[in-house]
C-alpha cells in the first residue's frame, strides 16, 4: 500500500517541483519497496539487514527532507537558514546512522514534531485549515507512538503501522495543496 501511495505522491510532488518532499518520499518508498520484495518473495531473513538500513535512511534523511519542504512552505524562514538546517541535519543524521537505533527514532520523532509545528504555521485562507494541517502532519507521530505501545498483536500492529504511513503520505499532498493566504 505504501508503494502505491508513494507512486502517486511522488508524481504530484515532482510535477509541483517540490523536490525536498519528493526526495523524502522517495527514500520512504525505497524502504517500502524493499519490504514488499522482502516479504513478497519470502526472503525475510536474507533481506532483513538491507530493509533495516533503508528504513533507517528513510527516517534520518526522508523525514527531515519532508519537514524542510513544510518549513519552506511556511515562508517564516529565509532559504539560507533552511539550507543551513538541511546541512546540519545531514551531518547529524550521518553521525546518528553510524550509532544506535534508538537515536534514529528520537531524531525522526524530533523532526516530525518540528514538521507538525511548521505545518500549522503555513498561512491559510481560514484558521481552521491551519489546525487541519497540524492534525494531518501529526498523524504519523501518533502512528509511531501506537506502534511502540504494542496495543495489538505483532501482525496487526505491523499492518496498521504501514497503513498509517500510507495515509500520512497521501495527507502530505493535502497539506501542501491547501490554499495559502497571500500577503500583499
Amino acid at each position: 500500500m505504501i508503494v502505491l501511495v508513494s507512486v502517486y505522491t511522488l508524481t504530484v510532488f515532482f510535477k509541483a517541483r517540490q523536490f525536498y518532499i519528493f526526495a523524502g518520499v522517495f527514500l520512504i518508498s525505497c524502504a517500502a519497496l524493499m519490504a514488499s520484495i522482502r516479504f513478497g518473495i519470502n526472503y525475510q531473513n536474507e533481506l532483513k539487514s538491507f530493509h533495516q538500513l533503508l528504513s533507517a535512511i528513510s527516517l534520518l534523511f526522508g523525514i527531515p527532507l519532508i519537514v524542510i519542504e513544510i518549513m519552506k512552505r511556511s515562508n517564516l524562514l529565509n532559504n539560507k537558514i533552511i539550507y543551513l538546517v538541511l546541512l546540519i541535519a545531514i551531518i547529524f543524521s550521518l553521525f546518528i546512522l553510524l550509532q544506535a537505533k534508538n537515536l534514529i527514532i528520537l531524531v525522526a520523532a524530533s523532526w516530525l514534531i518540528i514538521g507538525a509545528i511548521f505545518s500549522i504555521l503555513i498561512s491559510r485562507e481560514r484558521a481552521l485549515m491551519r489546525i487541519v494541517s497540524g492534525i494531518f502532519f501529526s498523524l504519523i507521530i501518533i502512528n509511531l507512538i501506537l506502534r511502540r505501545m504494542e496495543l495489538f498483536d505483532a501482525s496487526t500492529s505491523w499492518h496498521l503501522y504501514h497503513i498509517g504511513i500510507a495515509v500520512w503520505l497521501y495527507l502530505l499532498i493535502r497539506i501542501l495543496k491547501q490554499k495559502e493566504t497571500k500577503y500583499v
